[in-house]
């Protein structure tokens, strides 16, 4: 993208060269006509510049994240009722059941002992992303594409797409 950039921000300034180079040098220089034609030059390069930073830290930077309503520790759907503090803290004495926690972060989410970081987003809106997400675990590499979908509610739906069989489990948000 910084690539595109700059070969947009020097081609004003190299067809100004060519022409300066192809005038006659005894030709008079409208210098009116000159200072418009570097302030338009200076205007299309602030522009540019301005877009390519936006289309770097907007959709771009948004679409490899995971929703903002997803962020944060889930607990599977498996108890009756809404998980309490206690069913949400991995290092709680009470908690027999921490491998249905899931954590969701920005970059992807931890499960038990393993979770995902995301390699590919195929699609995303801001609640649901599907995904593939790195879930390598000692030293083995693997991926797994997972859709994840925030639900009207209030409810996490995680469907693992990458076996055979899909899989799909429902997660309740922890209390902060």
């Amino acid at each position: 993208m910084k690539q595109v950039t700059l070969l947009r921000s020097a081609l004003p300034t190299a067809l100004l060269a060519l022409a300066a180079c192809s005038q006659d040098p005894q030709a008079p220089v409208d210098s009116e006509v000159a200072a418009e034609g570097t302030a338009d030059d200076a205007d299309v390069q602030a522009q540019e510049t301005s877009l390519a930073d936006a289309a770097e830290e907007g959709p771009t930077a948004q679409v490899n994240t995971m929703p903002a309503a997803m962020l944060g520790r889930w607990h599977e759907d498996a108890l009756g009722r809404a998980p309490t503090a206690a069913d949400c803290d991995p290092e709680s004495d009470a908690t027999r059941d921490y491998d249905r926690l899931i954590t969701v972060r920005e970059t992807g989410y931890g499960y038990f002992e393993t979770g995902g970081r995301i390699m590919e987003v195929h699609d995303r809106n801001d609640r649901m992303i599907d995904a593939t997400f790195d879930t390598t675990y000692a030293d083995t590499p693997t991926q797994a594409r997972k859709d994840f979908s925030f639900q009207a509610n209030g409810s996490l739906v995680v469907q693992d797409d990458s076996g055979e069989e899909s899989e799909t489990i429902r997660y309740q948000r922890c209390p902060e």
